[in-house]
């Protein structure tokens, strides 16, 4: 039996993407945004044994850490936990002259936490664009999704849904998630934005109020910022790490103390 025309490889990709899209439609949890908060937050999430689906609106992961430092191929992080987790997903981190403060390259961490977010089980759908949220109950349950091509063209074309028992907004400076809440559930959140450069005290606030930012919706990285009105820290990305680790174990502690039933 010789190599299947190209009907045929057409045929494995649409069979293949078809059940890839249908398990990720129903997951433990849900996040939006790969970059390092939301790579982070899914592959310590799915180490646990959750199901988590991350979508992503561009078509590469990694989010701002890519452009490291005004495009200079350098990222910081001080010793702590997002440092420990950089060293557990195998990134090189090399002391600069400060002690405590810590330079690797932006593009191994973003290759390494998407590899490690995968390898644990998460699945990753880049070119997601996420148009609105499911809310039932006041709690937020899911994401409404279209492709990212689709809303940027400006076309009218209905969405699909992932529905998710958490969901998390990784989606940096966006706050994409919150804004929408926002919109939708008037009273259900509200977004200053962040504020002005203060790198350690940023640090420390965005780790300290990563969490639950109303029922179902968990904040985590940059989004931490824009919903408290926090300093921003620039390319020192140990918070963001930190805040997705706080998150995830948020999260964890909750869906797998439920009963089993409600897991399913």
């Amino acid at each position: 039996m010789g190599l299947p025309r190209e009907a045929g490889l057409t045929r494995i990709i649409l069979e293949e993407a078809a059940a890839r899209l249908a398990d990720a439609a129903e997951a433990d949890v849900a996040v939006a945004g790969a970059g390092p908060a939301g790579l982070t937050a899914a592959w310590l999430l799915a180490r646990r044994g959750l199901r988590v689906t991350v979508v992503e609106h561009r078509l590469g992961t990694g989010g701002g850490m890519r452009g490291g430092s005004m495009l200079l191929p350098v990222a910081l992080i001080e010793e702590g936990r997002g440092a420990q987790l950089l060293r557990e997903a195998g990134v090189r981190l090399k002391p600069s002259r400060a002690p405590g403060i810590y330079v690797f390259d932006p593009t191994e961490a973003a290759s390494k936490l998407t590899a490690a977010a995968i390898d644990a089980g998460a699945v990753l759908l880049p070119g997601l664009h996420v148009e609105d949220l499911i809310v039932r109950g006041g709690r937020v349950q899911g994401l409404v999704v279209n492709w990212a091509p689709v809303v940027e063209a400006g076309w009218h074309v209905d969405p699909l849904y992932i529905e998710a028992r958490a969901v998390i907004d990784a989606t940096g400076h966006d706050a994409w998630l919150l804004r929408l809440l926002e919109k939708r559930v008037p009273g259900s959140v509200h977004v200053p934005g962040m504020g002005a450069m203060d790198v350690w005290r940023a640090e420390r606030l965005v780790a300290e109020k990563a969490g639950e930012a109303y029922p179902g919706l968990y904040v985590a990285g940059m989004a931490v910022a824009e919903a408290y009105n926090l300093p921003r820290m620039g390319p020192v990305f140990g918070a963001m790490l930190e805040s997705a680790a706080r998150v995830s174990e948020e999260i964890a502690s909750r869906l797998l103390e439920a009963p089993a039933e409600a897991r399913r």
